[in-house]
């Protein structure tokens, strides 16, 4: 019954995937494409098999500065969150800051950061920080300034200093969106890790990814993107895991 479960949830999520990959399939052998120009599905995914150890190495090092740079940004934009909640002066100073670093395109840190810290791991657990700053100070600030009235209330009657209405109404009605800022965060920054690798050269999938072009390995090049691709998924599924555990223990 377990397997049959198990199937059923498989199918039912993996559907529209699996489709796709026969699609593609179907495309390339009716075209005839050069490997060079697209592989076929099944190629890719020799590549991957007979690769493992290149695969799962690379995997390895872009998903731990992965999540060390979500796990950085998002506490750095609570942090900031925090501070505009207790401060109206440092709301707006907070604020500006923090548009000003969503709005400048991502790759636009690259060089600046490469200049500044060198090409480094440690500048691009940077990278994925500013990008998982925003969602974090936004949905934060949210859950901050959305308390019911009830509770202002209680606080008030109580005499409750503002620092223990941070500690015991404020925040935790705000740890739900931290926690669901991180599960949105979590596949961008895979993304945001590949990306500085690519442009930077430093060990992980994004440089797989670059040298198979150059090489014009089309294979190893599609499935350095699919292993991207497939570790993204499965950061979102364990931040949605976490945040719901979670939840559900303070509710």
């Amino acid at each position: 019954m377990l397997t049959l479960s198990i199937l059923r949830y498989s199918f039912s999520h993996l559907w529209a995937l699996a489709l796709l990959f026969l699609i593609w399939q179907a495309y390339v052998t009716i075209q005839d494409f050069n490997s060079i120009v697209l592989p076929s599905p099944t190629r890719v995914f020799g590549s991957i098999f007979f690769e493992l150890d290149i695969y799962a190495a690379k995997t390895w090092k872009t998903l731990w500065v992965s999540i060390l740079g979500l796990l950085l940004g998002s506490f750095i934009g609570a942090a900031f969150a925090i501070l505009g909640w207790v401060s109206v002066v440092a709301s707006g100073m907070v604020s500006i800051s923090a548009i000003v670093v969503r709005s400048v395109p991502i790759v636009v840190f690259v060089p600046i950061l490469a200049a500044m810290m060198g090409y480094t791991t440690t500048m691009v657990i940077t990278l994925v920080a500013l990008m998982s700053f925003f969602p974090s100070f936004v949905m934060v600030s949210s859950g901050l300034s959305s308390l019911p009235p009830a509770a202002h209330d209680v606080a008030q009657v109580y005499g409750a200093t503002k620092l223990r209405k941070l500690l015991y109404i404020a925040l935790p009605a705000s740890l739900p969106n931290l926690l669901a800022s991180i599960r949105l965060s979590a596949s961008r920054a895979i993304l945001a890790t590949m990306v500085a690798e690519f442009l930077t050269g430093i060990d992980g999938l994004g440089t797989l990814f670059l040298l198979a072009r150059a090489d014009l390995d089309s294979e190893v090049a599609l499935g350095a993107a699919l292993v991207a691709a497939a570790a993204a998924l499965a950061l979102y599924y364990v931040a949605d895991i976490i945040e719901t555990s979670i939840v559900e223990r303070l509710s």
